[in-house]
């Protein structure tokens, strides 16, 4: 009777354990927004690489949210979400976007990081 009880408490624990761990979603990334512009002109640049997409003619880039799925335990904290994405255009210096937040992986879906405009200057010419 005594081995009986110790197992269906056991068993009980093992679920409720169990229980307290699920499948959440993580943000990787969240959705980057803002606009290129020539430091000198203040005019847009279209067609510049920032990450994985390319700005408008306007100048305007949009970075789309990734996330991933992750299995965690109950109580268990976020990761950080630590971003570094590329600006790059033929004829200017590069550039990076950087996003650092300790808890961000834990926020929710459609969060949005505006990097508002950012200026690059023209790779001087260099005589030979």
């Amino acid at each position: 009777m005594m081995r009986r009880q110790f197992i269906l408490f056991t068993f009980l624990i093992t679920i409720s354990i169990s229980l307290q761990s699920c499948l959440v979603s993580r943000c990787e990334r969240p959705q980057i927004v803002g606009y290129i512009y020539d430091a000198e002109s203040k005019q847009p640049i279209e067609n510049c690489t920032v990450g994985e997409t390319l700005s408008e003619n306007n100048g305007y880039f949009s970075l789309n949210e990734k996330r991933y799925r992750q299995f965690t335990f109950f109580g268990f904290e976020a990761p950080p979400v630590i971003v570094n994405e590329a600006i790059e255009k033929e004829g200017y210096e590069s550039q990076s976007i950087q996003v650092m937040n300790p808890f961000g992986g834990g926020a929710r879906k459609g969060s949005l990081h505006n990097a508002d405009t950012i200026y690059l200057k023209k790779t001087p010419i260099q005589i030979r």
